[in-house]
């Protein structure tokens, strides 16, 4: 199963801070794989293009301090135990920004056990879009710093679950997203109820315009993976048996899944 369907799975079940707009606040979860579960996905899988692992460079990766770390790791192999930090803080945020979403990798090692774990610190983060390129960048940090951890740990003090990219974590999901919708309806029903409106609005119609650009990626990318008529069909039944009205939709013609 992907990586993001596990945490999205933990993000499902872990109590909320708060919920506000069609996002599950929440604090304090941690995440651990191994390098046996592992399963590499590629930006291109999340709708990124080929620009995504430059900018993370640019905002994570800072070569002096990874040059540093690597230093440490040379002097002390002959240690039982290591324990180094790296900062994951390069370019200058903007100053609208809280800050750097990913803060620090932590290496551990045991000469003796020839064990070694990865942590990696999270100020915030969106769990699936946003943490699913981070997911895409792991690997190059870990070859850049010759790196083979048996354990990878993510650990966020403040994370986010968003209904706006619902069409993203479905195209992960076993099943698709009317699996994806009946797991949520089943284990977070305020969630599913005030997180479903982007995604349901989404799925009425291929030919819409949203307000936001990240809403309007998310649209595209679920007409071009997902059967998104399946997806408002199921919402349809859930929403009337809510009885909630359909989402508004900002049509550029009025062809929907109603009229097919």
């Amino acid at each position: 199963m992907s990586l993001i369907v596990d945490i999205a799975k933990i993000a499902i079940a872990h109590p909320a801070l708060l919920y506000t707009g069609p996002r599950k606040m929440l604090q304090d979860i941690t995440f651990e794989v191994s390098k046996d579960d592992w399963k590499r996905i590629e930006y291109s899988d999340l709708g990124y293009g080929s620009n995504k692992q430059k900018q993370l460079i640019r905002t994570y990766w800072n070569e002096d301090e990874a040059q540093r770390v690597r230093e440490v790791l040379d002097r002390r192999t002959g240690q039982s135990f290591t324990s180094v930090a790296m900062s994951l803080r390069n370019q200058a945020k903007d100053s609208r920004s809280m800050g750097w979403c990913m803060n620090s990798l932590v290496v551990t090692r045991m000469r003796r056990e020839r064990f070694e774990s990865v942590e990696i610190q999270y100020r915030s983060s969106e769990l699936t879009l946003k943490f699913g390129g981070d997911l895409c960048f792991v690997p190059l940090m870990f070859k850049q710093l010759g790196l083979d951890p048996k354990i990878i740990r993510f650990r966020f003090s403040n994370a986010y679950f968003s209904g706006v990219y619902f069409a993203y974590l479905s195209s992960f999901w076993p099943g698709g997203p009317v699996k994806f919708l009946e797991y949520l309806w089943k284990n977070d029903r305020t969630l599913f109820r005030h997180g479903t409106g982007h995604f349901f609005r989404s799925t009425s119609a291929r030919n819409q315009e949203f307000k936001y650009s990240p809403e309007n990626l998310a649209h595209r990318f679920g007409w071009k993976h997902l059967p998104m008529k399946e997806a408002y069909q199921y919402l349809k039944m859930r929403y009337k048996e809510m009885g909630r009205p359909m989402p508004n939709r900002t049509m550029k013609n009025e062809e929907s899944n109603d009229e097919e």
